[in-house]
């Protein structure tokens, strides 16, 4: 006798990724720049601003699914600002530092010649929000309060965006928004809400 075991969770999804693994396909690289926006769920803690550089590889198949790539994506960001709300002694400084990478999966519409994307992240980086940055004077007495968060950091992010053909190998990447939990070692984690706009160079 042989007996079933009912799967649960991720495994219902396994048989479904093996059979897109075994479709013909072809691959290809994108590599991206972007210039971002990050708005950070702190009291009193302004947006701030930077750049992310990246690549991913698009699994395209050709014969079935051909309205769907997957693949990698990995990147790294790096973000900072700083405001004047310290007063006398110091202004607070901003800065988000990450390494991550996940899968992507893409959506191809060359009629209108967009490709919608998801992707999730995981990575790791540094933190470092509210913390005082000396400016001549000496340090308030509660300065050590403008130490919010800092330090190392664990990473998770959701994103979603939409790219848009314009040359045989470039795309103008029109918005992407994502939402990542940043966790840190010894403080309290955060939570920021990303939108960014970009340049996606294909390579053939």
């Amino acid at each position: 006798m042989i007996l079933v075991r009912r799967s649960s969770g991720w495994g219902k999804f396994l048989p479904l990724l093996l059979l897109i693994a075994t479709l013909p396909a072809v691959a290809q690289v994108g590599l991206y720049g972007e210039f971002s926006a990050t708005h950070i769920n702190v009291a009193n803690e302004p947006e701030i601003y930077g750049i992310t550089f990246g690549g991913y590889s698009d699994k395209r198949f050709e014969h079935h699914l051909t309205f769907l790539s997957v693949g990698p994506d990995v990147r790294l960001s790096l973000q900072s600002g700083t405001s004047s709300n310290g007063g006398r002694g110091g202004r607070p400084a901003q800065s988000l530092i990450s390494i991550s990478g996940g899968p992507r999966v893409a959506f191809n519409i060359p009629v209108a010649r967009l490709h919608p994307y998801v992707e999730g992240l995981f990575g790791g980086g540094d933190s470092q929000i509210g913390e005082q940055v000396s400016d001549g004077y000496p340090p308030p007495a509660n300065s050590s309060q403008l130490n919010k968060n800092g330090g190392g950091t664990f990473e998770s992010q959701i994103l979603g965006g939409l790219d848009l053909k314009v040359h045989p190998h470039v795309d103008w990447r029109v918005v992407e928004g994502g939402y990542a939990q940043f966790i840190s070692t010894g403080s309290p984690g955060l939570n920021i809400m990303t939108l960014s706009t970009g340049i996606v160079i294909r390579l053939p």
